[in-house]
């Protein structure tokens, strides 16, 4: 037994139309019989009976300037020679929109379209019509998603990219790229990692599973180094330059899978008296693969582990092999759980971001084993006895 602690909910300073990122479904709506409606889906796909809702005033998450775009683009989209895509027929052209947008005001556009029934040609009118409908407003981000088979993103025009600040510091976002969908949240968020980690000038820090680099970016200036460590090159390199873009120096990006990154950077780091590794893992909503907790445990320098996730579920899988006792599997001394503190990173929704934090120190063996090993004690111990009796007898 030990102790730990559940702090309560940060709340978000922003309430009504924090999103700065939505992704809107173009289908019919089953009530207007309105085929071209952008908006959110109504029922479950799987079911056959779906149905898109017009987001209307849905100020509670999405920002009204996201939703002028919807209808805008529902306007674009009735007047065009493109069909909208049928969900249930698995025909059509417009599939859905995605919209972002910063405290700036820049607006970043990007429909996407399957493009499985449409020849070259067609795609290539498509592409000019939108960029007909659009080419007033040059500062406006202008991309087209395809997909159907794969996926493929287009600039058309406009900005390639916009910023966000964050915690003092400057980032880069592109159509791809993954950011905190509530920026004043955000800021709430990397200042409870922060605390959660206890950062000094002796820490290392490990980011894990770290996308662009804004995690370990923002936390350089409190600790010794940064590794970032992800295995997707694009991201790798748009951290590299959101580095550069903030003058961070004490910051170094590794591209690879964890487990074998993980490896190569504990083997170069020059080691140094007081010297602690702390990693920090922010991993996609289906969790850390089991491979990443092995590297983790079995490298016995990192010393703490602090656990960012939104999908709880899925955390509880991971704590579990975070936690468990030693085993073939999972060597090293375990973790144990420290702290959990929840931050609301999704307001009017029952989703929030939950910051855990994990100290080597857990319990080494299984309830199995020590029932095994006190088995053999006290088989031992019925041995001597009789071995001690026996010489009594003689």
């Amino acid at each position: 037994n030990y102790d730990f602690k559940i702090s309560e909910i940060k709340p978000s300073t922003t309430l009504q139309g924090y999103r700065n990122k939505c992704e809107f479904t173009v289908g019919k709506n089953v009530e207007t019989k309105d085929a071209c409606t952008v908006g959110f889906v109504k029922g479950r796909f799987s079911h056959g009976n779906i149905s898109i809702e017009d987001p209307g005033e849905c100020v509670e998450t999405c920002p009204k300037v996201m939703l002028d775009e919807v209808q805008d683009f529902k306007a674009l989209i009735s007047s065009s020679p493109f069909p909208p895509y049928d969900a249930v027929a698995n025909t059509g052209a417009w599939k859905a929109l995605e919209l972002r947008t910063n405290k700036a005001g820049s607006m970043m556009v990007m429909p996407v379209i399957d493009l499985r029934q449409l020849t070259e040609e067609r795609r290539e009118a498509l592409s000019t019509f939108l960029l007909e409908h659009y080419k007033e407003r040059s500062k406006l981000s202008l991309f087209l998603k395809l997909v159907g088979n794969g996926e493929t993103i287009q600039h058309l025009s406009g900005p390639e990219y916009m910023t966000e600040t964050l915690c003092g510091f400057e980032f880069q976002i592109t159509s791809g790229s993954f950011f905190q969908v509530n920026t004043d949240s955000a800021n709430i968020l990397y200042e409870t990692i922060k605390d959660t980690a206890h950062l000094d000038e002796n820490t290392i820090l490990l980011d894990v599973c770290c996308g662009t680099g804004t995690i370990g970016i923002i936390l350089s200036r409190f600790v010794k180094h940064v590794y970032g460590i992800e295995i997707v090159k694009t991201a790798v390199e748009d951290a590299r330059k959101n580095a550069a873009r903030n003058n961070v120096e004490n910051i170094t990006f590794v591209e690879g899978n964890a487990k074998s990154a993980t490896l190569k950077i504990l083997k170069k780091i020059p080691k140094f008296e007081n010297m602690r590794i702390v990693a920090i893992v922010d991993p996609p909503r289906n969790g850390l693969h089991g491979d990443v907790i092995s590297s983790l445990r079995g490298n016995s320098l990192i010393t703490e582990i602090v656990y960012v996730s939104c999908d709880i579920k899925q955390v509880v899988n991971n704590m579990v092999s975070i936690c468990c006792p030693t085993s073939m599997k999972y060597g090293g001394d375990p973790f144990r759980f420290v702290s959990a503190v929840a931050v609301d990173m999704f307001p009017h929704t029952k989703k929030f971001e939950v910051v855990f934090h994990f100290k080597r120190g857990g319990e080494k063996r299984s309830l199995a084993a020590k029932e095994v090993e006190s088995s053999n004690i006290k088989q031992e111990v019925k041995t001597e006895e009789t071995e001690i009796a026996g010489t009594l007898d003689i």
